[in-house]
């Protein structure tokens, strides 16, 4: 029996398609919300070690640094203060099939100043984070932290 070609099969083909790549861009965000989340929350209460596992290999060596450079008195600011860290994601962009930036709106942040100068509150800021796709797996790459 032959089938005739009709224009709902094209239709249901071009919509079928056309879910499954959504499906997958939502899987990826909501992958690169879920990282970000986690990462942001160490990264800005300056856990670094923690926030290193949701970290690829570049951005960890960074974090080691960072980490190298924390001293008592950046500790004691720290622990002594009253505000609370926040961030919301402002924006999310999905480059390519493996590279993604998030744009992150931050409230009440430390900031290292030079080596041997306490650190800075930051009441309002805005970061920007660079994720990459290894091996399936959404990784923060680069943190930028410039006034965007």
């Amino acid at each position: 029996m032959k089938i005739p070609f009709s224009p709902f099969i094209l239709l249901f083909i071009c919509i079928f398609s056309s879910c499954s790549s959504k499906n997958k861009e939502n899987k990826d965000e909501m992958e690169i919300l879920s990282i970000t989340d986690s990462f942001a929350t160490k990264y800005y209460t300056w856990r670094f070690k923690d926030a290193a596992r949701f970290s690829d290999e570049e951005c960890t060596k960074f974090l080691r640094f960072l980490s190298s450079n924390v001293n008592q008195k950046d500790i004691d600011v720290l622990t002594k203060s009253a505000e609370t860290p926040g961030f919301s994601v402002d924006n999310i962009n999905i480059k390519e099939t493996d590279l993604a930036d998030v744009t992150l709106k931050l409230t009440n942040i430390y900031q290292m100043d030079s080596i041997g100068k306490e650190p800075e509150l930051t009441t309002k800021t805005t970061h920007k984070l660079i994720l990459k796709k290894n091996n399936g797996k959404w990784q923060v790459s680069k943190v930028i932290s410039k006034n965007l």
